[in-house]
């Protein structure tokens, strides 16, 4: 039986799974790898964790499958990220990670040197701190001496695709992340971009699809994991575009919502139409390109967690939070723990309930909490929308997905039925399915359509459609919520 090998490098984890060809789970595994925030607004991590726990989660697989009978290796990833590596391919200094929002001032400064809406222009995205040449751009600044050793400048899963074959290179899918660095017209860096960072051109990887293949498991990573030597890895691409192809939502229409650390909602589109409130990219595996809409979904799920309700369990929470109407009696929660992207771009946005009287209870909390990603989703939908993207249904793909009150909180928020099943998102993940989706692609045994329809849901398939009633109520949250924003910001003004 031949397998594909799937393996995502996420915000807080790795996680890694086998498929056969029809896309049955064989074996999948995880490992946990925590980032830290040495100072406000900074996320870092250490990409040798990384590999560490690409050796842990192949050892478990091979008690439960042969990885000789791997024919090929997908890897995704968290994107964008700074990892810096030497002409040996070591890590220089710890991954920046998307989270990282340190490079304010240097978002500005590369704004003012491009010139008015050429960063836009080029790249189809806005100068931001969330996106990679800021982050390079600090490092210039700040740690000069780390940019001055870096031989590539490599995103999550291009760090793994290295230290499985010795090559690396960058898909479209993350490389529309590293503005101002990419020429989204073209297909190719940009010198007006890379002048603008202070990188030097060479530091950049060859751009390749995410499912050509980049190389093959030397001899020593086959050592190290327990996959054949020669075995041929793809390029891979941003976590966010395998999740839905993952979730087989591939044309323009369809929504993916990506439900893990990140929230993402992903939309499909035939042709460009860049709005820069949303994040733009480019998908994986089939022709098209996406239209992001991001906030914090899990990452903001588990601060709660450990902030307001220590030891308690989500079946509990989210029974207190079911108990409360929608609309959370006049709770209203505004979830920018870490600043804001999409559609509000304010690094400096922060966290608060508002509305809380004496009669609220945990439950109130939670089912605002909830409320609060819902509707920053459907601000993004509105976004998209405005620019002439229509969708008609979302998919829930990773792992807040199996939260049905969340699910119908998405459906009736965004107004559009939302469906889950546990073979398409659930258990493995959709992400790690489609990283080996990938894998399939690039030695042709499967093609996009095939890829489509292979997984059997393991479960039923869980279907909200939105309730016009909860609907409306959320409409009126979403107006007190922007009310509540633009007060926070007001306060901040000079």
């Amino acid at each position: 039986m031949s397998l594909l090998l799937g393996i995502d490098v996420g915000t807080t984890g790795v996680r890694a799974a086998a498929f056969d060809l029809r896309g049955r789970l064989i074996a999948e595994s995880s490992e946990p790898c925590a980032h830290c925030s040495p100072d406000p607004g900074f996320a870092e991590a250490s990409a040798e964790g990384w590999w560490a726990a690409v050796h842990s989660v192949c050892e478990r697989l091979r008690r439960e499958a042969s990885l000789d009978a791997v024919v090929a290796v997908g890897v995704t990833g968290q994107a964008p990220t700074a990892v810096l590596v030497d002409d040996e391919g070591r890590p220089l200094r710890p991954a920046i990670l998307w989270l990282d929002v340190r490079a304010t001032k240097e978002a500005r400064a590369i704004d003012a040197a491009l010139g008015p809406g050429v960063a836009e222009a080029l790249g189809g995205n806005r100068m931001h701190p969330y996106f990679l040449g800021p982050k390079l751009a600090w490092l210039a600044a700040n740690e000069p001496a780390a940019l001055d050793r870096t031989a590539r400048v490599l995103q999550s899963h291009a760090f793994l695709a290295m230290c499985l074959t010795g090559e690396a290179a960058c898909d479209p899918s993350t490389a529309m992340l590293c503005a101002p660095l990419f020429d989204a017209a073209a297909g190719a860096w940009s010198d007006v971009g890379v002048r603008a960072v202070g990188l030097r051109p060479t530091a950049l990887p060859p751009l390749m699809r995410a499912h050509d293949v980049v190389g093959r498991v030397t001899r020593e990573a086959a050592i190290a994991t327990g996959l054949r030597q020669g075995t041929p890895v793809v390029a891979g691409g941003g976590d966010f575009a395998a999740s839905a192809l993952g979730a087989g939502v591939m044309s323009e229409g369809q929504a993916c919502l990506m439900l893990g650390t990140a929230g993402n909602l992903l939309l499909p589109m035939n042709e460009p139409r860049f709005d820069t409130r949303l994040i733009n990219s480019h998908h994986v595996g089939v022709d098209a390109w996406l239209a992001l809409g991001g906030t914090l979904c899990g990452a903001a799920l588990e601060w709660f967690r450990r902030a307001c309700a220590p030891g308690a369990t989500w079946e509990q929470l989210e029974a207190e939070a079911a108990a409360v109407p929608p609309g959370a009696e006049g709770v209203t929660m505004l979830p920018y723990l870490q600043g804001e992207r999409t559609p509000v771009w304010d690094e400096a946005a922060t966290g608060a309930f508002f509305g809380l009287r004496l009669t609220h209870g945990r439950g109130h909390l939670v089912r605002a909490l909830y409320e609060g990603i819902a509707l920053g989703f459907a601000d993004c939908l509105g976004v998209a929308r405005d620019a002439g993207t229509r969708v008609e249904a979302a998919v829930a793909a990773n792992g807040a997905g199996k939260s049905a009150l969340l699910r119908q909180t998405l459906a009736d928020a965004m107004g559009v039925p939302v469906t889950w099943s546990k073979g398409r998102g659930g258990g493995a993940g959709a992400t790690v399915w489609g990283a080996a989706v990938l894998a399939g692609l690039g030695i042709g045994a499967l093609t996009a359509e095939q890829a489509a329809s292979a997984q059997t849901p393991s479960g039923p398939t869980h279907h909200h459609e939105p309730d016009p009633r909860a609907h409306e109520r959320l409409s009126g949250v979403a107006a007190q919520r922007r009310a509540f924003y633009e007060a926070q910001l007001a306060s901040r003004r000079p």
